[in-house]
This record gives structure tokens, C-alpha cells and sequence, in this order.
């Protein structure tokens, strides 16, 4: 199925006539103040994301910084020293780094986490990721 194109803001959406702002926000405004650790951080998770996982688009709004594949897969939240990312994903995680779960549906997770340092960017983090990257495709 094609992708519905917003013709005020041009964002791409899953659903024709998909609910969400058309207010697009410099993504620098995200990171002002916060470039010694947030920014470094972001640009690790998203290199991580495009060498191992796919193709990532940026959508920075007011609230966060979408990462998005073929639909929004997780979120990104640039603070003085720390990054807070969200992903879901259709299974249960029991993991100490996770800070907070939410269970959306019958099947559906969300899970929030604190990223400090890059080398917390490792390969079960990117498990998750990808696991809530192709989530659309699962049956």
C-alpha cells in the first residue's frame, strides 16, 4: 500500500487524511544547549539505525524527533545530558535499562529508554529497534 502525502506539510502517513500537526521544527532547535551530549548521542543512534538496520527519516516536531521507516518507529528526546528514546514493538521486554512500558494494545508495546553513553547503542538495543522498524510488516 502507497503512502498518503500531506499536501500542507508534505509528511508521509500509512492512513489518507492521517491525523497530526503540520508544524515542522529546525531540528538544531532540538539540540541548543544540549550539543556536547545529546547531539552526539542522536547522531550515534542514527548512524547505528541506518548501518544495521535501513534508511531512517528525520521528522522533527515541536514535542520530539520522529525516526521514521515506512511509519513513525520511535521517538527521540534531546536532554543536556542524555537521550530518551521510545520504539514499540509486539513483544514483552524485561530489561533494567528500560525506564517505562506501556502496553498499547493486545500486542503492541511501547518502551521507553535513557541513552547516556554511545556504548549503550549496542546490539540488543538495535534488536529492538528493528524489531519496531519492520513492525508494520508483521502479520
Amino acid at each position: 500500500m502507497g503512502m498518503w502525502s500531506c499536501p500542507k506539510c508534505h509528511r508521509e502517513f500509512k492512513n489518507k487524511n492521517q491525523s497530526h500537526s503540520c508544524v515542522i521544527y529546525p531540528l538544531d532547535n532540538h539540540f541548543k544547549g544540549k550539543e556536547v551530549v545529546a547531539k552526539p548521542l542522536f547522531d550515534e543512534l542514527v548512524g547505528a539505525i541506518e548501518q544495521e538496520i535501513g534508511p531512517v527519516k528525520i521528522e522533527s516536531l515541536p514535542c520530539c524527533i520522529h525516526l521514521v521507516s515506512n511509519y513513525t518507529f520511535g521517538a527521540v528526546w534531546a536532554l543536556k545530558k542524555k537521550i530518551k528514546v521510545d520504539f514499540r514493538v509486539d513483544f514483552q521486554i524485561d530489561d533494567p535499562r528500560i525506564i517505562k512500558e506501556v502496553r498499547m494494545s493486545a500486542n503492541r508495546y511501547l518502551y521507553l529508554l535513557n541513552i547516556t553513553d554511545r556504548k549503550q547503542i549496542d546490539a540488543q538495543l538495535i534488536e529492538w529497534l528493528r524489531a519496531s522498524y519492520f513492525l508494520s510488516h508483521a502479520g
